[in-house]
């Protein structure tokens, strides 16, 4: 009986050119190594964005007036334009009453009043504190020339229980975010456009109150109508919102990104909200009072302080803003949302 030939031995492969060798990372180490900069470099942008106009900041063109007769007005004026050239744009008034009008106008931040007695400094805080503070060491500079105090006066206050405004300037952040978010939201949880309108207009008026509650009775930091206060906080927060999700709408998660990224880096840092929007040199002046949070931050100072004078340029942008938002969302053909995920 004829015994079986041994099988033979299975052939090794030959190994492959493409396998990496031992010196040559892996993915996971080539993503392990590119993540820390990858985050170095968008934690720099961030720094960038937020602290350059703050590092940068100066007086360009800021209104403040000069009350008295008008030769005398006319001639301090000037010596106050060449002092700083460029920093200040100084209108003559007739009286004090004058001046003290223009301010509660917003026409002006402040100025100096020449009487019998001699000049007065009138500021208005709840315009800017950077810009009070400049007039104040104006003020002491005259006294200083004249061997004799000068008073000042501050015409519209900030509230006692935040003289320096420190509740304006650190609500910025979180009404921004407070517009970012629920597009985010509402656009993975629903595609349909009505239903985000609806929610986004829902949230923009519940938020509006959370924000004027806090702002107002908790920090101390609002001194009009609480009701008024609200709205002008929702439809802050509405127009970014109403906004972004038109973007997506018409570009998907690219679009969406894009504005997010641009209202937080862009928006915010030239809103000019903790000094005054003159201490940004143009074009990122005017860059910054057309986006929301720029128009809804001068905003809530006029409606707040100043019985809703200077408010109509950013009731405009705002609604420009929420308007352009929901002409993209009437697009009959858009990139949609991702389907919900389920839970």
């Amino acid at each position: 009986m004829d015994t079986p030939a041994p099988s033979a031995a299975p052939s090794q492969p030959a190994p492959s050119a493409t396998t990496p060798s031992a010196t040559t990372p892996s993915p996971a180490w080539r993503a392990l190594l590119a993540a820390p900069l990858a985050l170095a470099a968008v934690v720099g942008l961030v720094l960038v964005a937020f602290g350059l106009p703050a590092v940068t900041a100066e007086p360009h063109d800021v209104p403040i007036g000069v009350a008295g007769p008008p030769a005398v007005a006319r001639e301090v004026a000037a010596s106050l334009e060449q002092r700083q050239p460029g920093a200040l744009a100084v209108t003559a008034y007739p009286d004090e009453a004058a001046l003290e009008d223009a301010i509660r106008n917003r026409q002006v931040y402040g100025g100096v009043a020449l009487g019998a007695q001699g000049p007065t400094v009138l500021t208005a805080s709840a315009g800017s504190v950077a810009v009070a503070q400049a007039l104040n060491a104006l003020g002491a500079g005259l006294a200083q020339q004249q061997g004799a105090p000068v008073p000042t006066r501050d015409v519209v206050a900030l509230p006692a229980d935040d003289p320096r405004g420190a509740g304006l300037a650190a609500a910025l952040l979180p009404v921004v975010l407070g517009a970012v978010l629920p597009a985010v939201a509402l656009g993975h949880l629903t595609r349909r456009r009505g239903l985000q309108v609806g929610g986004a207009l829902v949230y923009s008026a519940v938020a509006g109150l959370a924000f004027a509650a806090v702002l107002h009775p908790l920090f101390g930091s609002l001194a009009g109508d609480y009701l008024a206060e609200s709205a002008v906080l929702g439809a802050t927060i509405g127009a970014g919102t109403l906004a972004l999700l038109g973007l997506q709408w018409v570009a998907g998660r690219v679009g969406l990104a894009l504005g997010a990224v641009t209202l937080l880096l862009v928006g915010n840092p030239l809103s000019g909200a903790s000094t005054a929007p003159e201490f940004l040199a143009t074009p990122w002046r005017e860059i910054g009072q057309a986006m929301p949070p720029g128009a809804g931050s001068q905003l809530l100072r006029s409606v707040s302080f100043f019985d809703g004078a200077g408010s109509l340029t950013p009731w405009v942008v705002l609604a420009g803003w929420a308007a352009v938002g929901l002409l993209l969302l009437i697009l009959p053909v858009g990139r949609r949302a991702p389907r919900p995920t389920a839970a």
